[in-house]
């Protein structure tokens, strides 16, 4: 463990080797090969949405520490985002080593915190990713006099949702502000689509594993007609995350709320999704199968995606207030739901027709 926290100090210090103050110098004339006045340690890089943040980060030309306890392998592709020597991934196996995680964020001025899982791991509870995680990372940032500390919660956080998850994000927002009430910075955003989430893949999927011969009959809670969401693109998200890393402290607020142009029932956004997929889509919904799944499996995509609607607080400020433009779901997603069409079920390039496989018995796109 001694030979572990020498090395790792002697790659973090190679991120001061511009100064010795607690902030770099800046240089160069911006972007990639620049140097501008931040160190960020960003813990979940290796997550769905923190190769947007590290990007976005290296676009600036942010030196940038990565913590990982997962293969060297896993963060090599994020190298491609910053220029040479402006990258740091430190393996840290485990964050239950106080000294480690210390040493990890001394050497930041900025902290973001983008921790957390979707559903329960072999060795993870829900509590031990979303909460107990974050409540270690506050407590060395609190230790070693981080100045700012960004932490990725949910909209709909509530410590008496019916989603496990959801609960969990409240109780770690109430870490946060409870360690760092002075440098914590809270970002609340709704449901994020982008290439790899879960939220527009999982809806994609319950509709396209259908056979063809049920014409998209689709369980849907209520059908969609009681649950609204409001989706925000995920890059659009982690730009504003850098986005306030580079604003002035004065001028940061202490709790933003990040959510889509557009206000959908859930009826309407499987709609959306089933025009870019070239499928049948029919609700239905079933009490029986409703109490299966929320009362005794207690899926956690169902009840999270499904049951529970987006609740803006009114007056936060938002991606706007960042400047920001938030981009559409229509213009962003068929970039990935292309994806789940049939391999036929493309236009043809004689005639400029889609194949109906649907009124087709034999499902092979030809006319019998």
């Amino acid at each position: 463990m001694l030979k572990t926290l020498q090395t790792t100090g002697q790659v973090l210090r190679g991120a001061r080797a511009l100064g010795t103050s607690p902030v770099t110098i800046s240089s160069g004339r911006g972007g990639r090969s620049s140097t501008n006045s931040h160190t960020v340690t960003v813990f979940g890089a290796t997550g769905r949405m923190g190769r947007y943040l590290v990007n976005s980060l290296g676009q600036q030309g942010t030196q940038i520490i990565l913590p990982h306890r997962c293969d060297v392998h896993t963060v090599q592709y994020l190298k491609l985002s910053s220029d040479l020597g402006q990258q740091h991934p430190v393996y840290t196996p485990d964050f239950n080593d106080e000294a480690h995680l210390e040493e990890v964020v001394k050497y930041s001025d900025v902290v973001v915190n983008l921790t957390g899982s979707h559903k329960p791991r072999l060795h993870h509870s829900f509590m031990d990713s979303n909460a107990t995680l974050t409540h270690k990372i506050a407590r060395a940032c609190k230790n070693v006099g981080t100045p700012c500390f960004i932490h990725m919660s949910h909209i709909n956080a509530d410590p008496d949702s019916k989603s496990q998850y959801l609960r969990a994000k409240a109780l770690s927002e109430e870490i946060v502000l409870h360690e760092l009430p002075d440098s914590a910075i809270i970002i609340r955003s709704a449901d994020c689509f982008h290439g790899w989430d879960e939220f527009s893949h999982y809806l994609a999927r319950i509709n396209t594993r259908k056979r063809l011969i049920q014409k998209g009959r689709t369980f849907i809670y209520k059908r969609g007609e009681v649950t609204y969401k409001q989706p925000v693109f995920g890059p659009d998200v982690m730009k504003a995350i850098t986005r306030i890393i580079t604003t002035p402290d004065q001028d940061r607020h202490r709790l933003y709320q990040f959510i889509g142009p557009k206000v959908y029932s859930l009826n309407e956004f499987m709609q959306s999704i089933t025009d870019m997929t070239y499928r049948m889509y029919k609700p239905i919904f079933n009490p029986i199968r409703h109490f299966v799944e929320a009362d005794i499996w207690r899926h956690e995509n169902y009840i999270r995606y499904q049951m529970i609607s987006d609740t803006p607080t009114h007056g936060l400020p938002g991606l706007e207030d960042v400047g920001i433009r938030p981009a559409a779901f229509e213009d962003e997603a068929v970039a990935w739901l292309r994806n789940y069409r049939i391999f036929w079920q493309v236009w043809d390039p004689i005639d400029g027709q889609r194949s109906n496989i649907y009124n087709n018995s034999v499902g092979t796109g030809e006319n019998f």
